[in-house]
C-alpha cells in the first residue's frame, strides 16, 4: 500500500513539474520518455532494496537519455531535425516545436512585458526575444 501511495505522489509531482515547464523544455522531456520510465524503475528498485538492479537500471537510463531521441525519430520517420537557431529561439520564448503563430506572439508579448528596456529590462534581453520571434515567424505567411 505504501508503494502505491508513493507512486501516486510521484505521479502527481511529475504532472505538476511538467505543467510548470515551458513548452520547449516539456517537449524535450517528452522526447526522452524511455529514460524517464527507466529512471522511475530504478528508483522503485532502490526503494525495494535491490541495489544491483537499481544501478543497472540507472546505467540503462543514462544510455536511453542519450540515444532514445534519435532512435525514436528514426523509427517514426520524423521530420529532419530543426536548425540549432530555431531550437534556441524556441527555448528563449518558451514555446514548443509545433507552436502556432498566436502562441509564439503570446509568449513574446509576455516575456517582453518584463524585459522591455522602457520597463527597466536589459536591452540585450529584449533584442534576443525580438530576434527569436522574428526567427520563428520568418517563414509563416502573415494575414493581410
Amino acid at each position: 500500500m505504501l508503494v502505491i501511495t508513493l507512486l501516486g505522489v510521484v505521479a502527481l509531482f511529475t504532472l505538476l513539474f511538467l505543467g510548470r515547464l515551458g513548452g520547449a523544455y516539456r517537449a524535450e522531456l517528452m522526447r526522452r520518455w524511455p529514460a524517464l520510465l527507466l529512471a522511475g524503475a530504478a528508483v522503485l528498485a532502490l526503494l525495494r532494496g535491490a541495489l544491483g538492479a537499481a544501478l543497472g537500471l540507472a546505467g540503462l537510463t543514462a544510455l536511453a537519455w542519450v540515444f532514445s531521441p534519435s532512435l525514436l525519430a528514426r523509427r517514426q520517420g520524423g521530420a529532419p531535425p530543426e536548425d540549432g537557431a530555431d531550437i534556441a529561439a524556441r527555448a528563449a520564448l518558451g514555446v514548443g516545436q509545433h507552436a502556432s503563430e498566436a502562441e509564439i506572439r503570446r509568449a513574446y508579448r509576455a516575456k517582453m512585458a518584463r524585459a522591455h528596456p522602457d520597463r527597466g529590462g536589459p536591452h540585450a534581453e529584449a533584442a534576443k526575444l525580438t530576434a527569436a520571434r522574428d526567427r520563428l515567424l520568418k517563414g509563416k505567411p502573415r494575414p493581410l
